[in-house]
């Protein structure tokens, strides 16, 4: 993904072994709908720790994993290591990375939300040049004509997690700017080596959201045509009701 305007998490930046990629069941939701387009290889272009890439290995995809953080992809090579599991994991960023000719490439969980509009618009012409004729694009980002103030809101989580022996507490709390659509999350981060002195972080961070319809403008105009909108669960899309948009596109 690279360095953006909107700015990144802290455990992108500084604090990769706080990155959570445990299981999900979106992958579930993801594994059916590529196995409907037919699907056989999948390049992860945002893969982060792996999360993606192992669970669609498991089930019998050819996935190649990608990421712009080489401590991500350190992370992820561990695990393939521990588990056995053949994958290759490249370092690069989705605006430029060229790797070969996919069945399908995937960027999932808001990723391309740290993407500028411009930059964006970049990472789907290279997008369709490391896909197949007839190769699909999965990827997900927040519906904006479903923020409002009170999903914004519930955004608002506290989580803990553990790393050898040091403890990490994070508090985050969101807003929006509809204008611009820009959803801005604020973090709290405290951080405590056994029962030593807590040392505590700030950081934020903003996603940059669509509607639908700007979703299938910017695809038109950059070579796909979409397949489908749906919710990251699978469910119907509904412009004002689903937070969370899942897009299948087709290079044409």
């Amino acid at each position: 993904m690279g360095i953006t305007k909107l700015g990144l998490p802290l455990e992108y930046k500084r604090h990769p072994e706080i990155f959570d990629s445990g299981p999900d069941a979106k992958n579930t939701v993801l594994a059916k709908l590529l196995g409907a387009q037919n699907v056989h290889t999948v390049l992860d272009m945002t893969c982060g720790t792996g999360s993606q890439v192992f669970h669609l290995t498991k089930r019998g995809y050819k996935v190649t994993g990608a990421d712009f953080s080489p401590a991500l992809l350190e992370i992820a090579r561990n695990r393939a290591r521990k588990e056995n599991t053949r994958v290759r994991f490249i370092a690069g960023d989705m605006r430029t990375l060229q790797v070969g000719l996919f069945d399908a490439v995937i960027t999932i969980d808001n990723a391309v939300g740290h993407l500028t509009k411009a930059g964006f618009e970049k990472s789907m012409r290279n997008i369709r040049r490391n896909l197949k004729t007839g190769g699909v694009y999965f990827f997900d980002i927040f519906n904006l004509s479903a923020m409002t103030d009170k999903v914004v809101a519930d955004f608002a989580m506290y989580w803990s997690r553990r790393s050898g022996t040091t403890r990490c507490h994070d508090i985050q709390c969101s807003t929006i700017d509809r204008q611009q659509g820009l959803l801005t999350s604020y973090d709290n981060y405290v951080f405590q080596k056994g029962a030593g002195k807590p040392r505590t972080l700030r950081s934020k961070f903003s996603l940059q959201l669509y509607t639908a319809k700007e979703l299938r403008d910017m695809l038109a105009k950059n070579g796909f045509d979409t397949v489908m909108q749906c919710g990251m669960d699978g469910s119907r899309f509904s412009g004002g009701k689903t937070t969370r948009i899942l897009t299948v596109a087709k290079k044409c």
